[in-house]
């Protein structure tokens, strides 16, 4: 008498394991980037980009408008400990960067900053 459970329960543990090969967080795949408008002249151009790679551990953030002020990027991690980078070289050639996240604590959301009087901030992101 041939055995016919046998295929059943090797097709259970297949769609099981090829679930959840389907469900991993598309996140941890991509790199985010926001970016901030409202600098030079009349506020037409963009004062600045940054935003989170290399599977959530790097903050960065580019300066890209000579207009005297800074550029930061915000970010907090999973554990709810936080910090900011700041473009070191203004609106040189360059970004400046940090790697705070690690896989078991990556970075979870981020916004970037031009550090005006006022700082005009992006809305919080999902990293």
């Amino acid at each position: 008498m041939p055995n016919r459970k046998l295929p059943t329960v090797a097709a259970a543990v297949f769609l099981a394991l090829g679930g959840a090969v389907a469900t991993a967080p598309e996140a941890s795949a991509h790199d985010a980037i926001a970016e901030v408008s409202g600098c030079q002249y009349q506020g037409q151009f963009r004062c600045g980009y940054g935003g989170v790679t290399n599977s959530h551990t790097r903050v960065y953030a580019c300066d890209t408008s000579g207009d005297g002020y800074g550029f930061r990027t915000q970010f907090l991690l999973r554990s709810g400990g936080g910090g900011y980078v700041d473009d070191a070289n203004g609106s040189s050639s360059g970004c400046s960067a940090k790697v705070p996240g690690t896989s078991a604590n990556p970075v979870s959301i981020f916004r970037v900053c031009a550090k005006k009087p006022v700082f005009v901030c992006s809305n919080w992101l999902t990293a």
